[in-house]
């Protein structure tokens, strides 16, 4: 597992060649859910520290999604970024 799903739909993953709708929104599809890459997910957690305030409406989905990725990554010896 590479990837997240918060309990919002937001999907967080760790694959250069899966969509992100922030960084290559070229690939991304209509869908349900929304996909971003983990390096776009703490470029949006930053941006919430720095008082953006349209990345605050993600945020709890965000760590939702980040917890469980890297707990699963962490119990494999994995690095998250």
């Amino acid at each position: 597992m590479d990837c997240a799903i918060s309990s919002g739909g937001l999907l967080i993953h760790t694959h250069k060649d899966w969509p992100c709708a922030i960084c290559r929104p070229w690939h991304t599809t209509e869908s349900r859910g929304f996909c971003i890459c983990v390096k776009c997910a703490h470029r949006l957690i930053y941006a919430v520290e720095a008082g953006v305030e349209g990345s605050r409406a993600l945020l709890a989905d965000i760590v939702d999604a980040m917890v469980i990725l890297e707990a699963h990554l962490l119990s494999r010896g994995s690095d998250v970024n």
